[in-house]
C-alpha cells in the first residue's frame, strides 16, 4: 500500500489533476475544531455568560469563520513561501511551522486590536493574560494546540483518499 501511495504522489499530471484542493478538508476540519474551541472559551470573555444561547452560538460561528480564514491564509502564505502547495501531502514540517507562526502573529495582532484600541470585546477576569503581549492565553493556545491536529487530520484524510483511489484503479 505504501508503494502505491508513493507512486500516486509522484505520478504525472493525470494524478495531480484528480487531486482535490487541500483547502476543503482544511476548512472543514478547521471549522469543526475551532467552533468547539470558541464555545469552550466563552467563560473567559466578559459578558458572554449573560448573553442568550443563540447569541453566543452566533458570535462563536462568526469567530470560527475568522479562525478558518486565518488558517487558510496562513496555509496559502506558507505554500507561497515554500514554493509548494503539496507540502502537506509530503509531510514537510517547515511549512507547518510557518503556518503556526503566521496564525499566531495574526491572532496576537487581532486580539490586541480587538481588546485594545477597537474595544470589540473584553476578557473576563479569569482569562490568563500574557503581559508582554497584552493578549489572552486561550486564543494563542488555540493555534498551538489545534493547528498541528488540523494539519495531521487533513494529511491523513488526503492520504486516505489517495489510497482509496489507487485501490480502486488496481
Amino acid at each position: 500500500m505504501l508503494k502505491r501511495l508513493r507512486q500516486s504522489l509522484t505520478a504525472g499530471t493525470a494524478s495531480k489533476r484528480n487531486q482535490f484542493f487541500p483547502e476543503i478538508p482544511l476548512a472543514g476540519f478547521g471549522f469543526l475544531t475551532h467552533f468547539v474551541w470558541e464555545m469552550l472559551q466563552v467563560p473567559w470573555y466578559q459578558g458572554m455568560a449573560e448573553e442568550s444561547h443563540g447569541s453566543v452560538v452566533w458570535l462563536c460561528i462568526r469567530a470560527t469563520g475568522g479562525d478558518v480564514l486565518i488558517f487558510l491564509l496562513s496555509f496559502w502564505a506558507s505554500s507561497i513561501l515554500c514554493g509548494n502547495r503539496r507540502w502537506l501531502l509530503e509531510g514537510d514540517r517547515k511549512p507547518a511551522l510557518i503556518v503556526v507562526t503566521i496564525a499566531l502573529l495574526a491572532t496576537i495582532v487581532l486580539e490586541w486590536l480587538a481588546t485594545g484600541p477597537l474595544e470589540r470585546w473584553a476578557y473576563a477576569d479569569s482569562m490568563p493574560i500574557i503581559m508582554l503581549l497584552e493578549v489572552g492565553l486561550t486564543p494563542l493556545l488555540q493555534w498551538v494546540l489545534l493547528l498541528p491536529l488540523l494539519l495531521w487530520l487533513t494529511r491523513r484524510h488526503m492520504l486516505g483518499r489517495i489510497a482509496l483511489r489507487s485501490d480502486s484503479t488496481v
